[in-house]
């Protein structure tokens, strides 16, 4: 397909149904010399669709943002030199969709976001022709990537969806002849059941991680277990974050699988948030020893370390070792949240592949693991809270939510839960004033 388009290219604009104010446009490029010949249909070629979103409420005067929109689309066809043919793998195909979309996202972080996306889809698919993607390769890929750990099923719904995305932009501009990602259907999570920790197992479990020497995963679960962190804003912790005066952490960033630092994904995740006493102490405690700890090996710890570190060892160019302060892979923190999980009780292995006595304790290793997961203390943080009659709206802030009704689904159990004692409280009040 041309991508530079003629000054004669007509523009064209489609309403999104169910979405007022959304659109998708696109530009006529005329008919394919190809087709027509031999019996074979004929084809019209169109640059990719672009969908724009209105910032006017008024209808009038979406037709006054479409025309600019569509001729802001035009300046960058035409002034666009392609690299070549247009692609037809699928990681080819995926980095020019998103490239042709940046003029269209709100926000860069967004079109950074999508960029993660296309990454992993150059990783799972490579250079497989577009034509030539089925389900069943889509299927195998998802099972070996998670069966691996080299994603979680969270990870891959969302690839998935960006996936879907991109071949229907194909199936669109006539690449292929239907969208392959159609037919695989992920199962949804069900946000409402959490593998958690009931409220009489906090005290153990407690127990069980102040017994484990103190270290960047003991403190990262820590930072989790008490503040209902989501994994990756505990790693992107840093100790400018932490005001001890106050008692206070803030929530500015978080570090992704990707080993990337970024802004949290919503306004409501850049947070404030009070900490108890004990974690206080214990992150004052491990402040000086990460200290030693970086001393022992000539570095300096500064404000702008990581609370939840880790040391790089690299090579000078005389091959002289030394090691950099950086942040731990969120896929090594969730391995060792496995083992430390399965050697107290809180998950298992479904194939053990070894196991070992360390100071009278057995460690056991394996695969197939089904348990508690991190992301599950973040679940056992937000239930104790609503559990103890702490009102919505503050759970809501300290877990970051967008908004009150995401809390609600997610721990509606608990609040049923404080609904019955609230009935049963208008009880033993009404059998007083009988009284």
């Amino acid at each position: 397909m041309e991508t530079r388009i003629k000054p004669t290219a007509k523009g064209t604009s489609e309403p999104i149904k169910g979405k007022p104010g959304s659109f998708r446009i696109y530009f006529s490029l005329g008919r394919d010399p190809e087709s027509g010949k031999n019996g074979k249909r004929v084809r019209y070629l169109k640059t990719p669709k672009r969908t724009i979103h209105c910032k006017s409420k008024n209808p009038k005067n979406w037709p006054g943002e479409v025309a600019n929109a569509l001729d802001a689309y035009r300046k960058e066809l035409e002034t666009y030199e392609p690299a070549g043919d247009m692609p037809t793998t699928v990681s080819g195909y995926a980095e020019d969709f998103h490239r042709l979309r940046e003029s269209s996202f709100g926000s860069p972080l967004s079109f950074q976001r999508e960029e993660y996306d296309v990454r992993h889809i150059r990783e799972l698919f490579g250079d497989m022709p577009l034509g030539a993607l089925r389900p069943d390769e889509i299927k195998r890929a998802y099972a070996e990537a998670i069966s691996t750990g080299r994603f979680t099923e969270a990870e891959v719904r969302r690839i998935h969806v960006k996936l879907k995305q991109v071949m229907q932009d194909a199936l669109e501009n006539e690449l292929i002849e239907r969208n392959p990602c159609i037919s695989v259907k992920l199962p949804k999570p069900d946000l409402r059941v959490r593998n958690f920790l009931p409220p009489d197992e906090l005290p153990r479990f407690t127990k069980c991680l102040l017994s484990e020497p103190m270290g960047p995963m003991t403190v990262c679960t820590m930072l989790i277990f008490h503040l209902g962190l989501r994994k990756g804003e505990a790693l992107g912790l840093c100790w400018e974050d932490y005001d001890p005066e106050a008692m206070e952490i803030r929530i500015v960033h978080q570090y992704t699988n990707d080993k990337t630092l970024r802004a949290p994904k919503s306004e409501m995740s850049r947070r404030i948030l009070s900490i108890d006493s004990s974690l206080a102490a214990y992150l004052n405690d491990w402040k000086m020893r990460q200290r030693n700890l970086f001393e022992q090996r000539g570095l300096r710890q500064r404000n702008s370390d990581p609370i939840v570190h880790a040391l790089s060892p690299h090579k000078d160019e005389n091959g002289n070792l030394y090691v950099s302060i950086t942040r731990p892979d969120g896929h090594n923190y969730s391995r060792w949240f496995r083992d430390f999980c399965v050697d107290n009780g809180y998950g298992e292995y479904a194939n053990v592949t070894s196991q070992f006595e360390r100071n009278g304790k057995l460690h056991t290793r394996g695969t197939g693991y089904s348990g508690l997961v991190p992301h599950g203390l973040r679940h056992t943080a937000a239930t104790a809270l609503v559990a103890n009659n702490v009102d919505l709206k503050t759970v809501q802030a300290r877990m970051g939510h967008a908004s009150a009704s995401t809390t609600a689904n997610f721990y509606t159990h608990a609040i049923r839960a404080n609904d019955r004692n609230a009935a049963e409280v208008f009880e033993k009040l009404s059998e007083g004033n009988e009284n």
